[in-house]
């Protein structure tokens, strides 16, 4: 039987197949290439200097294989303000149409709608999804290193820079550190085994402090509560990437505080 991540990477290849009849890569491509000059800093947000808090990516998804539906009335454009009032830095997008019921369509409107950096939250397996996500306003990339060949990898990284798109490099084992580290960009790892779909508490903990410094760490999936913000302050991360736990919450806001304290919000 398939693991999840192998049964997903095949779905997206066939989605994007039957896609590529009707839009062109090379159609993307001149779209990217058009907007390339646009992006918004998404690594540099992402920095947390000594002793101020943690830098939040809140991201906006409907659904998740793991949980289900995450919210029956889904406003992606009322959800990205609002993490932008409370003090989130960026804005993730799950785009993946079919487990996660998202769209590069939800993308699109949330980046014209908010001043914040955003994030392109998908599979990313062939090329045109990187075109398409710059040329619907994306600023940065998800690359997941389990899930491409170390060729694949560089080339799409390589890529992703000549159209303007920043990286998150997303690992899950100590032994993808290095081959994160080989490219530019933030490093996430994600406490959730991609394969199993197992959460594996504190996991992103025991790897953080094998990544140097001067790169941005980012910790992924599975937060709720405050003392897991320590924990990862303690650990050296730049910041976290969630997005459940503020959008189950019946508030946005009084979510977002019980997990990082009262932010300066932004005007409305």
């Amino acid at each position: 039987m398939a693991d999840f991540l192998s049964t997903i990477a095949h779905e997206r290849r066939e989605r994007l197949d039957r896609e590529a009849i009707h839009v062109p890569t090379a159609e993307l491509r001149r779209e990217a290439e058009a907007r390339t000059g646009e992006a918004r800093p998404f690594v540099a947000a992402l920095r947390r200097p000594s002793g101020e808090p943690l830098r939040v990516i809140a991201e906006v998804k409907r659904a998740s294989p793991s949980a289900g539906v995450l919210k029956e009335k889904f406003d992606p454009v009322g959800i990205a303000a609002e993490y932008e009032r409370v003090g989130a830095v960026a804005i993730s997008v799950l785009t993946e149409p079919l487990r996660f019921q998202g769209s590069i369509e939800d993308l699109e409107r949330v980046r014209e709608a908010v001043g914040l950096p955003v994030l392109l939250k998908d599979f990313v397996v062939h090329e045109r999804q990187l075109y398409e996500a710059r040329a619907k306003g994306a600023d940065a990339a998800l690359l997941i290193v389990s899930l491409l060949s170390p060729p694949q990898l560089a080339d799409y990284a390589a890529l992703a820079g000549e159209i303007g798109l920043e990286l998150l490099v997303e690992i899950h084992e100590k032994t993808e550190v290095e081959r994160a580290l080989a490219l530019e960009g933030a490093i996430g790892v994600n406490n959730r085994n991609l394969r199993t779909l197992e959460m594996r508490r504190h996991h992103a903990s025991s790897i953080l402090p094998m990544i140097p410094a001067d790169r941005v760490r980012i910790a992924e999936s599975g937060y709720s509560n405050r003392e897991e913000m320590r924990e990862l302050e303690r650990v050296g991360a730049d910041g976290v990437l969630i997005g459940e736990t503020l959008l189950r919450a019946d508030s946005i806001e009084e979510a977002f505080a019980s997990l990082f304290g009262v932010r300066e919000k932004k005007s409305s």
